[in-house]
């Protein structure tokens, strides 16, 4: 048996006017469009009209899922804020792959650490310093000697952020770990402040 009452509402209809709800379907309720696809279906047979509308709600349907599933993977990603006073302050997977782009991956590393102690993780501290300060290092090296351009270090740059995002941070705080979030501001201030002379004893040392 057919759910959809608007089929036998829609009997006394005439063509054009289910044809109006067509062609003015947003219009309308999504059971009253299949209602008068439905009625014309029977009455005419499947039209080239009708294919098209067909068309263009499968469409919107799979435009609405895709939209769906991004909102609800937004919100599993904000899932793990929250605002509980119990819960540490800690800085955000994306500011610590941001600080690590921009400045190189023992900023994102010394930003892990911080979450470390705020989440009472003294090894995962010492392994993330030891990656942070190789990892630095290496990419300096290799950038040297390979003479890389500066657009091709920063992948280096975010490939060592991935590493202390997405393996020590899971590893030690965990994946799904509810947090605060903590302001980014005080630690790019510092960061600038250390990263300024540095930029400028290489560019008069040059």
């Amino acid at each position: 048996m057919n759910e959809n009452k608007f089929i036998e509402k829609f009997q006394t209809k005439t063509n054009s006017e289910l044809e109006y709800i067509l062609e003015n379907k947003e219009k309308y309720n999504e059971k009253a469009i299949s209602a008068s696809i439905h009625i014309l279906t029977e009455r005419n047979g499947k039209t080239t009209k009708i294919e098209t509308v067909e068309n263009e709600i499968q469409i919107a349907k799979e435009k609405k899922i895709v939209q769906q599933k991004k909102v609800a993977e937004e919100t599993k990603k904000k899932s793990f804020l929250t605002v509980d006073p119990n819960a540490p302050e800690l800085h955000s997977k994306k500011v610590i792959m941001l600080f690590s782009a921009i400045f190189s991956t023992i900023f994102g590393a010394v930003l892990l650490m911080y979450n470390m102690k705020q989440t009472d993780n003294s090894k995962g501290r010492i392994q993330v310093l030891i990656f942070g300060i190789l990892y630095t290092v290496a990419t300096i090296a290799i950038i040297d000697l390979l003479n890389i351009k500066t657009n091709l270090a920063l992948i280096f740059n975010f490939a060592g952020a991935g590493i202390l995002t997405e393996y020590f941070w899971n590893k030690f705080i965990g994946k799904e770990f509810k947090y605060r979030k903590r302001s980014w501001v005080k630690p790019a201030i510092i960061s600038v402040l250390i990263v300024i002379p540095i930029f400028l004893a290489i560019i008069y040392g040059g």
